[in-house]
């Protein structure tokens, strides 16, 4: 078998590691002549690292210990319209979501080369804006899950579109004027397109949790006060009404545009649209969410298995969701995982195999400063001081920790403290914090390594906003390492 392996002139930037005990930060060189704006990132069946890029093909490497030192090969080197979403199939067959369709590409000869390219399904239309991204996740049963981002107004769209022109879903600042844009879309593995859910913005990931629980992000913005996380089921309308354009349902109900229907006071229509399972509170705990990423390396990463890992693109963190179900309603609380040292762009993440390394891809595209390329990041086998989970109480919270707590720092309520607020969904850009209040930690009560923390006032529809002090120890003596967690409450525990 013929293979065409690039010789590197590597990429001579210098590696960053971040060697905190618990976990590692390694920089991965690439080709110099490569641009590493990654939209794809996953792993063959045989331990290859697969990383679709935006300007340059589709490129593979089996992973090194020293991250100068991969061995890159081009699978392809035909460049792809903006990549956002990968299946790995084989070393032979990957799913590509590209702008205007979803694509199976293939090594048909065996060479290690692509030389299939077939297009799928391509039932949204191409406006031409830059803004129209497409995640996807498989199904499970052979099709898939794609999320449809809308355009922006920060860009035009083409004299000649691709699916019928909808003059009046050209109207807003993030807007759908061609086919299922703002939409999440399934198709069988026949190719075969249903829009199953609409309401989205900038829906830059969509993932499955091990229940088959379907999951998308979206960012802050206009009908966005903060940036949440959504649990996407069928019929559900998510808040952005840009979208309803294309539900003929809807606008066969209405006289005016789908915006000016919601525009004087969005509040007040609060059972048309799904809440967030989680709110992420803009500027301190993120800007720009990128797909969410579920631990299913039962302890190999740490212990946070089943949680799921979000990236932000505008900020320097990957962020940790803990994910409860309420009285048959998802919603969970979000903390940082990595706060500095990762650099912003964070896009896409994929597990190694054997469990132990989280591989990163990072873009820019414009939004906060330049960070691209490619990190790692590999558990050590220290455990962390952090918060392992949390539960909702009647009356507050039960906190578990990854250590035995110390018994008197964990004691005081001095080292806890509370708020809650929400934020307002509007056509303005973005939202403040509403309505901010105090909350009273009552008691605390230790066990082992859990802390239940008694919070009267505890209403549905806000986020709680507890700090935990630095002083908070464990009882070998470390700190607290991400002592902010934000909860969203969307029903109170019975």
């Amino acid at each position: 078998m013929k293979t065409f392996t690039l010789i590197l002139g590597l990429f001579a930037s210098a590696i960053s590691q971040l060697s905190a005990g618990s976990y590692k930060i390694e920089a991965i060189a690439v080709p110099h002549y490569v641009v590493p704006e990654v939209g794809g990132l996953g792993f063959t069946p045989e331990g290859e690292l697969v990383v679709a890029l935006r300007r340059h093909g589709i490129l593979m490497a089996q992973p090194s210990e020293d991250p100068t030192d991969f061995p890159w090969r081009a699978f392809s080197t035909d460049s792809l319209h903006n990549p956002c979403g990968i299946q790995i199939i084989s070393k032979d067959e990957i799913i590509v979501s590209q702008m205007p369709e979803l694509t199976r590409i293939s090594d048909t000869d065996g060479d290690g080369i692509a030389d299939s390219y077939e297009n799928v399904a391509d039932s949204w239309g191409v406006s031409g804006n830059y803004h129209e991204t497409n995640a996807l996740v498989p199904d499970g049963e052979g099709g898939w899950y794609v999320a449809v981002g809308t355009a922006s107004h920060n860009g035009p769209t083409f004299e000649h579109t691709r699916g019928t022109f909808e003059p009046m879903g050209r109207i807003g600042r993030n807007f759908s004027a061609v086919p299922w844009k703002g939409w999440v879309v399934h198709i069988d593995s026949e190719g075969n397109s249903t829009p199953i859910a609409g309401g989205f913005r900038a829906p830059n990931g969509i993932a499955m949790d091990q229940q088959g629980h379907i999951f998308a992000t979206d960012n802050q913005g206009d009908w966005r006060g903060t940036s949440p996380l959504y649990h996407v089921e069928k019929g559900n309308f998510y808040g952005h009404p840009s979208s309803l354009v294309w539900d003929k349902e809807f606008t066969a109900s209405v006289s005016v545009n789908p915006l000016q229907y919601y525009i004087d006071d969005f509040e007040q229509y609060q059972e048309d649209r799904t809440r967030a399972v989680i709110e992420f509170p803009h500027g301190f705990i993120c800007n720009s969410p990128s797909e969410p990423h579920f631990d299913t390396t039962g302890g190999s990463f740490g212990p946070f298995a089943g949680q799921a890992f979000v990236g932000d693109i505008a900020g320097d963190r990957i962020l940790r969701c803990m994910i409860e179900e309420v009285d048959g309603v998802l919603q969970g609380a979000v903390v940082k995982f990595i706060d500095g040292g990762i650099g912003g762009g964070t896009n896409r993440l994929a597990f190694s195999p054997d469990g132990k390394s989280l591989y990163v891809g990072q873009t820019y595209r414009g939004w906060g400063n330049l960070a691209e390329g490619l990190k790692r990041i590999t558990f050590t086998g220290e455990m962390p001081f952090d918060l392992q989970k949390i539960a909702l109480q009647p009356d507050g919270f039960r906190l578990t920790f990854t250590k035995q707590l110390d018994q008197e720092s964990a004691g005081q309520l001095a080292n806890y403290s509370a708020k809650s607020y929400w934020y307002k969904s509007h056509h303005q850009y973005g939202s403040p914090q509403m309505d901010d209040r105090e909350l009273p930690v009552e008691s605390v009560t230790i066990n082992g390594n859990e802390a239940v923390l008694v919070i009267p006032g505890l209403e549905p529809d806000r986020i709680v906003e507890l700090n935990l002090a630095d002083t908070l120890l464990a009882e070998d003596g470390t700190p607290i390492a991400h002592g902010l967690i934000c909860y969203t409450i969307r029903k109170l525990k019975p």
